[in-house]
């Protein structure tokens, strides 16, 4: 029995699209995985900061800006 192993190429998007699943916005379920030189440097997905609530739970409060700058 062969063993059949993903390029590096989709093993990481294949790992970005697991910590999607973490998001916490049903609008904008995305992650991201950082790798360099194929090693994975962080990863992290959609979300409020800790200790606000889900935009799921709160709403989603798009015409309000917070930070001009991001």
């Amino acid at each position: 029995m062969e063993c059949s192993r993903p390029d590096w190429d989709r093993y990481f998007l294949d790992l970005c699209e697991a910590v999607s699943k973490r998001a916490t916005c049903d609008r904008g379920k995305a992650g991201c995985v950082i790798v360099k030189d194929r090693r994975i440097m962080t990863t992290g997905y959609v979300g409020a900061p800790a200790g606000l609530p889900h935009c799921d739970d709160a709403g989603h409060d798009m015409r309000r800006v917070l930070n001009e700058n991001g």
